[in-house]
């Protein structure tokens, strides 16, 4: 038996070694032993209350904690791997003076069957801030337009207020809060929860990520109000410099606004009209513009849909003067009751100081008086008396002061002696 197994042993030796090799061979071509990266590996930071225990906070630089895997090991396990089976971490009490937290990459399946498990990427590169935290008002922001005919009326969040924390580079670029709600195509009441956005101070959206935020979304209460289109009125006070008048009405652009209500509130509003003691013309010898703020016009409940300012002009024209001298006989007397007469004690003209434009200065003339009226039927008793009368004149023509006319009332006959007036002159009695 001896001799049998060491008949040849050289031979069988190599036999076996040719056996060997051979089965290798057939493995590794079967097998191989390959190399594949796996990219998109995110590297967890841990122990981050080595940071924030301090006060600070760090956040990554750049992609500096998204890195590629590189395995080497049998195609049969390589080929069955993806990059959810290595796990990548830094150890943030391992951070060095110069911001590098090295990684540490470990296969979470057939860690004892591959090659090696490595990445060209081995550190994470971070940031070390100070912490800052800080409260924001949350303000709602609407975008979008109504259904037609309907308009945003009251606003509400549930919460108004959010506590933000985190690097004070990021925190100091806040400018203001929004939870923004689209009411586009809207016409009834919006209730929803709306996520919260940051805006810098160029209107830029703010990056969250590395930011922790007391809630991350409101509750937003939106009152849909149907819309009416009214017209803006307005009046003057006081009076213009003399030998001014103000001319027409006072234009106001715009003429119309559309404001929003309840209907109820709505169906009782034809206009806004703007008190007169806003536009004071006293004074004023030239046409002026004035800025009006219309909301203090419209009462709770009630919102102006556009611009709450509107631009009044009062157009102010000057004028020139002319002495007329109108007959006292040519005045139209009514009103006196049937039981009297009377008669004129002063035969002097009226003497009126008629106004025109300029250009219509020289037309002045008794011509540009149309008609000059006393209304007695005040009058009760026999008696002398000194009488208003109204002038009416064409258009472009005025008259500011006042004109009376003097009377005596008599009830029979009457004794001139006693008035001290000839009978020559009574050819207006009556």
């Amino acid at each position: 038996m001896k001799r049998w197994a060491t008949h040849n042993a050289a031979l069988k030796l190599g036999s076996i070694a040719v056996a060997v090799l051979l089965w290798l061979v057939v493995v590794n071509i079967d097998n191989p032993i390959i190399r594949k990266d796996f990219t998109n590996v995110q590297v967890e930071l841990t122990h981050e209350d080595a940071i924030t225990d301090k006060e600070k906070v760090c956040s990554v630089e750049g992609n500096s904690d998204i890195i590629t895997v590189t395995v080497r090991g049998p195609r049969s396990i390589v080929d069955s791997l993806n990059a959810s089976d290595f796990k990548a971490s830094a150890d943030l009490r391992e951070l060095t003076d110069f911001e590098f937290v090295p990684i540490e990459i470990t296969a979470l399946r057939y860690k004892d069957k591959l090659s090696s498990v490595e990445s060209k990427t081995k550190n994470v590169k971070v940031n070390i801030e100070e912490l800052s935290s800080k409260q924001f008002a949350i303000k709602p922001s609407i975008i979008g337009t109504p259904a037609a005919g309907y308009a945003v009326g009251d606003t509400s969040l549930s919460q108004n207020v959010v506590k933000i924390n985190g690097p004070a580079s990021v925190m100091s670029t806040i400018s203001r809060v929004v939870a923004e709600v689209n009411v586009s195509d809207m016409s009834t009441d919006i209730n929803t929860p709306v996520s919260i956005t940051l805006y810098d101070g160029n209107d830029r959206v703010v990056d969250t990520t590395s930011l922790k935020m007391s809630v991350d979304s409101v509750n937003v209460t939106v009152q849909m109000l149907p819309t009416k289109e009214v017209v803006v009125t307005a009046d003057t006070t006081g009076t213009p410099a003399d030998g001014c008048r103000v001319v027409g009405d006072v234009a106001i652009a715009p003429e119309t606004v559309v404001i929003a209500a309840k209907e109820s509130v709505l169906s009782k509003i034809n206009e806004i009209k703007i008190d007169k003691s806003e536009i004071d013309v006293t004074g004023k010898s030239e046409s002026f513009e004035q800025m009006i703020d219309i909301s203090k016009y419209v009462q709770d409940g009630v919102t102006i849909c556009s611009d709450t300012e509107v631009l009044a002009t009062i157009n102010i024209e000057q004028l020139e003067s002319k002495d007329v001298y109108y007959p006292v006989n040519g005045v139209q007397v009514s009103g006196l009751d049937e039981k009297y007469k009377y008669v004129y004690t002063n035969f002097d003209p009226i003497q009126m100081n008629i106004w025109g434009q300029k250009e219509k200065v020289d037309s002045i003339n008794i011509g540009a008086i149309v008609s000059v009226k006393a209304d007695l039927s005040s009058i009760t008793d026999a008696g002398n008396y000194t009488v208003p009368v109204t002038v009416e004149l064409k258009d472009g023509y005025f008259v500011f002061d006042e004109f009376t006319i003097n009377i005596h009332v008599y009830e029979g006959n009457l004794d001139y002696s006693q008035i001290g007036i000839s009978q020559e002159n009574t050819k207006n009695d009556r």
